[in-house]
């Protein structure tokens, strides 16, 4: 593998006067709401930064899974992925000095649905695992990380 990098850089304003915050993302014409539940202090206007944070997971996993299956001649008809998070809130409660290590368990599941065998989506499952930054994000930050790849049963 080359050890080239490729940068790309993102870019977001926030702005928010109490609840909520609106979130710009920059040369874009996206603009997302984040708040919390009312019972945690929001308007429950949005989902909140973990829950974008989980569906960031979910997203790159897909994506990635697109890019590696066009590398690999795959015929994908669809991919279902169920993910759950587990996360410290210490931290972030001020029970802790910081949130260092906060994320402590990644549970993802991808059910592959195509003309694919047992082998390819584990090959599939591995590589991108191992090339999904967000992911990558978690395991260098010491989270568990447990996924499966497998065939849908038809």
């Amino acid at each position: 593998m080359s050890e080239e990098q490729h940068i790309e850089t993102f870019k977001a304003t926030g702005n928010a006067n109490g609840w909520p915050t609106k979130v710009i993302i920059s040369d874009t014409e996206w603009t997302i709401q984040v708040d919390e539940p009312t019972e945690d202090g929001g308007s429950n206007s949005g989902p909140n930064p973990m829950q974008y944070f989980s569906a960031s997971l979910v997203s790159c996993q897909n994506e990635q899974a697109q890019v590696v299956a066009e590398e690999l001649s795959l015929k994908i008809d669809t991919i279902d992925i169920d993910l759950e998070l587990d996360l410290d809130l210490s931290g972030f409660m001020g029970m802790a000095d910081n949130s260092e290590g906060s994320y402590k368990r990644v549970l993802l599941k991808a059910i592959v649905k195509g003309d694919v065998t047992d082998e390819q989506v584990i090959e599939l499952g591995n590589r991108v695992d191992s090339r999904c930054p967000i992911l990558g994000l978690l395991r260098s930050s010491g989270c568990e990380i447990n996924s499966s790849w497998i065939v849908a049963k038809n």
